[in-house]
C-alpha cells in the first residue's frame, strides 16, 4: 500500500497542477466563444443533434426486449447497464453537447467547460481517469495494473495508435453495425437451414453436444466465435461432401469467410493504417513548419535566405529576434499589470487585443529587414526584391565594364597617336 498511496499522490499531485492551469485556458475559450456566437448566431440550440441518440435509444430499448423475451429466466442485468449506461448515457451527454451550440445560461457554460475539459484535453482526462483507478486499487488490487497504460500519455507513438482508432470512430461505428447486421442475416439463414449443425463445443460427442435454437442465441453464438474466426467452422459441425446440403454450405461458409474475414476486417485494417500514415504524415508537416518558418512573422527558411541576411541567420531570427515565447509572456504580463499603469505601447497593444487585431504582430519582417528597406509582403515580393538586387548588380558591372571600356580605348588612342609618342632625344 506504500507505493500505491505514492502512486495515488503523485496522479493527485498532477491532475490538481493540470487542473490550475487548463480550466482557465478552456473557461476563457469558452467565453469568448460565446461573445463572439452571440453576434452571429441566432439558434442557441440545435434539437437536431438527438436524431441520432434517439435510434440509438430505440435499438437498446427493443434490444433488451427482445433478450428478455427469449431468455425470461436469465438474469442479465449487467448486459443491461452496459447498454444503458455504457453506450446510451455517453451518446447523450455528447448529443447534450452537440445541442447547446451557445452556452449563454450558467448552466450551460458549467456544462459546456466540464465537457470540453474532458473531451478536448485528453492529458487530463487521462490522468484522472489514472487517479480513480489508483483509487481503486486499493480496493482490488487488480487495478494498480492499469496504471502502466500511463505510457500512452508519454509516448507519441502509442498516442498516435490510440488516435489512429479515435479519429475513424464514426467509420468504424458503421463497419460495427455492419457486423451486427451480418450476423443477424447469417443467423437467420443459417438457422432456417442449417439448425442441426450449429454447436457450441465442436469437440463435445453428438449427444452432449449443445447448439442454438433461436436467432438471438445463434447471434451470439457466431459473434462470440464465428467472427473473431473470421469463418463459420468454429460454430458449425463439418457437413461430409456427400451430403445433399454439402453445396449450400460450401456456398453458405464461403460468402461469410469473403465478406467478413476478408472484406469488413481489411476494412478495418485499411482505416486504421490511412489513419495513422495521415497522423504521420501531419506530425512531418508541423515538425517541418516549425523547424523552417517563423511562427510569430511567417518567413521561411528558404526566403529569409534569399534575402541575403547572414546575420542573423534564421535560426537566430527564430530563436532571438522573434521569440515566440517572448510574445507569449508579454502578452501574459499585460494579463497580470493594471490598466492604470500601462504605458503608451502598452496600451495600444491592449486595446488592438481587444479589438482581436493583431497587425501589432510583425508580418515577414523584422527590425533588419526594415533597417535594410526591404519591403515583404510575401513569397513573391521576395523574387520581385532578389530581380531588383540582380538588375541592380547587373546595372553596376555595365557601367564597370563600360568605363572600363572606354579607358582601354582612349590608351589605345594614345598610342596609335605618333604625336603623343615622346620623343627620344639622342
Amino acid at each position: 500500500y506504500v507505493f500505491g498511496i505514492i502512486n495515488f499522490l503523485g496522479y493527485v499531485t498532477i491532475v490538481g497542477f493540470l487542473g490550475v492551469t487548463e480550466i482557465p485556458i478552456i473557461t476563457r475559450q469558452v467565453d469568448e466563444k460565446v461573445r463572439n456566437d452571440l453576434q452571429t448566431i441566432r439558434e442557441y440550440r440545435d434539437p437536431g443533434a438527438f436524431n441520432a441518440w434517439g435510434v440509438t435509444l430505440m435499438f437498446n430499448i427493443f434490444f433488451i426486449l427482445m433478450h428478455k423475451a427469449n431468455y425470461p429466466h436469465l438474469d442479465a442485468t449487467g448486459l443491461y447497464l452496459f447498454l444503458v449506461l455504457g453506450i446510451n448515457l455517453p451518446w447523450t451527454v455528447y448529443c447534450c453537447r452537440q445541442y447547446v451550440v451557445v452556452p449563454n445560461t450558467p448552466h450551460t457554460r458549467r456544462f459546456a467547460i466540464v465537457y470540453d475539459l474532458a473531451v478536448g484535453r485528453p492529458f487530463f482526462r487521462n490522468h484522472v481517469l489514472l487517479m480513480m483507478w489508483s483509487v481503486q486499487g486499493f480496493l482490488n488490487s487488480s487495478y494498480f495494473t492499469l496504471m502502466l497504460l500511463d505510457i500512452i500519455n508519454n509516448s507519441d507513438m502509442l498516442a498516435d495508435i490510440i488516435r489512429s482508432i479515435v479519429r475513424p470512430l464514426p467509420a468504424l461505428g458503421m463497419i460495427f453495425y455492419t457486423f451486427i447486421i451480418t450476423v443477424i442475416i447469417f443467423a437467420t439463414f443459417g438457422l432456417e437451414n442449417f439448425e442441426e449443425h450449429f454447436v457450441y463445443d465442436e469437440y463435445f460427442g453428438d449427444e452432449e453436444a449443445v447448439g442454438c435454437h433461436n436467432v438471438v442465441s445463434c447471434s451470439w453464438l457466431i459473434f462470440y466465435k464465428g467472427v473473431p474466426a473470421g469463418d463459420l467452422g468454429e460454430v458449425m459441425d463439418s457437413v461430409d461432401r456427400t451430403s445433399p446440403s454439402f453445396l449450400w454450405r460450401l456456398l453458405f461458409d464461403l460468402c461469410f469467410f469473403i465478406w467478413v474475414g476478408v472484406l469488413l476486417f481489411n476494412i478495418i485494417t485499411g482505416l486504421m493504417l490511412d489513419t495513422f500514415a495521415e497522423l504521420r504524415e501531419e506530425a512531418a508537416t508541423r515538425n517541418d513548419i516549425m523547424t523552417n518558418q517563423c511562427f510569430v512573422c511567417g518567413l521561411t527558411r528558404a526566403a529569409y535566405d534569399d534575402l541575403y541576411i547572414t546575420s542573423p541567420s534564421f535560426d537566430e531570427h527564430k530563436g532571438q529576434e522573434h521569440d515566440l515565447w517572448k510574445y507569449v509572456y508579454f502578452l501574459s504580463y499585460l494579463r497580470s499589470k493594471d490598466q492604470t499603469e500601462y504605458s503608451g505601447v502598452e496600451t495600444y497593444v491592449a486595446e488592438m487585443l481587444e479589438r482581436q487585431d493583431l497587425s501589432f504582430v510583425p508580418s515577414r519582417t523584422s527590425l533588419v529587414i526594415q533597417n535594410r528597406k526591404i519591403g515583404i509582403g510575401d513569397e513573391g515580393d521576395i523574387e520581385g526584391h532578389i530581380g531588383e538586387m540582380i538588375d541592380l548588380a547587373v546595372g553596376s558591372i555595365t557601367k564597370t565594364i563600360s568605363s572600363l571600356t572606354a579607358s582601354i580605348t582612349e590608351v589605345t588612342a594614345r598610342l596609335d597617336d605618333p604625336e603623343s609618342q615622346p620623343k627620344v632625344v639622342r
